[in-house]
């Protein structure tokens, strides 16, 4: 019973929602230069997680699906970015998932355009989402996906001739099942540790109670025998 009060009270005492409080490009925004980097503030700590598997997540893509940068977010206290070179001009998005220290995750997609100077070159972009620290094929080497693209009846090693390949369309998609999945879990790990915490403090008062009472007992059988010496 007393595990049921404490963690209903400890999801009470969770405080206010994580918030933005500014991103680069802001929502709507015309940017002429590249950018550089990309980031969302929040109003409060990120939950920093090192690693493929991070609850946190920034991407930067185009009009046609393509991804911009080369995969590393990095978080800074409030702060996650991520480092991009745009291409052509258009309309980009700039899509985010956090989960605050507190456990509260914030997702979001910041739409913005992009207007570069006349002849600008920008950079080509992928067609899945890029992974930190694994090189994107390279469209133009030898053998590479130029070579692929010229022999279409080619059949790709361990493939059976005549069936379809997986098209692998699921590959870019934003991971926000896994990231979900992973802030569910950050949540209920903050609920767990704030109810246990509890505990341990609701079980030092009532041990602190009970010194107490034992105190109040001995006081009184001290008081007790001191009349009954005064009687006699």
């Amino acid at each position: 019973m007393l595990a049921h009060v404490a963690a209903i009270a400890a999801l009470i005492a969770l405080p206010a929602h994580a918030s933005v409080i500014g991103t680069t490009p802001a929502a709507g925004d015309v940017v002429t230069e590249q950018p550089g980097t990309f980031s969302v503030v929040m109003n409060e700590e990120i939950l920093s997680v090192e690693g493929a598997d991070s609850a946190n997540a920034l991407q930067v893509t185009d009009a046609s699906g393509r991804f911009y940068g080369d995969g590393c977010v990095a978080v800074d206290g409030d702060t996650i970015s991520l480092d991009a070179q745009l291409g052509e001009a258009g309309d980009y998005a700039m899509t985010f998932q956090v989960v605050s220290a507190d456990g509260h995750p914030v997702s979001d997609t910041i739409a913005f355009s992009f207007e570069p100077a006349e002849g600008e070159a920008g950079a080509p972009g992928a067609a899945e989402a890029p992974v930190c620290g694994v090189a994107a094929p390279d469209a133009t080497s030898d053998g590479g996906t130029a070579a692929a693209s010229a022999d279409p009846e080619a059949v790709a090693p361990g493939a059976v001739p005549g069936e379809e390949s997986p098209s692998g369309d699921d590959g870019g998609a934003f991971p926000f099942l896994a990231v979900g999945v992973l802030a569910v879990l950050a949540v209920l790990a903050v609920i767990a540790f704030r109810a246990n915490r509890l505990r341990g403090e609701l079980r030092e008062r009532r041990d602190e109670g009970s010194a107490l009472d034992e105190e109040q007992r001995l006081l009184e059988q001290e008081r007790r025998e001191r009349e009954q010496r005064d009687q006699g």
